[in-house]
């Protein structure tokens, strides 16, 4: 058992993208992920939602029914099987929880 500062896990990551895993909850991924000034590929997942919470900066999400921004402290399901991605203008930290693929 762990206890996760998630307004400091970040600090001292310095890569314009880096996803790690933090832990694992019930058969899904929980991940912080760091992204400055880039676009994620189009994808989606067929056997999974996927969650996303922002602690830190700004975070656009594109699906094919338009785009959310979130701020920190908000987060944002897409369903399985949605066409999605992650842009980032500046800097932003997430947590992004998903489904365990094997």
């Amino acid at each position: 058992m762990k206890k996760y500062d998630l307004q400091n896990l970040p600090n001292g990551i310095t890569d314009n993208w880096k996803i790690f895993n933090i832990s694992q909850v019930n058969g899904n991924n929980v991940r912080l992920r760091i992204m400055e000034n880039m676009t994620a590929r189009w994808h989606s997942h067929d056997n999974s939602d996927e969650l996303f919470y922002v602690i830190s900066g700004t975070v656009y999400i594109d699906t094919e029914d338009g785009t959310q921004t979130l701020n920190p402290h908000e987060l944002f399901v897409v369903p399985a099987k949605t066409k999605h991605r992650a842009r980032v203008e500046g800097r932003a930290s997430l947590l992004v929880i998903d489904k365990i693929e094997g």
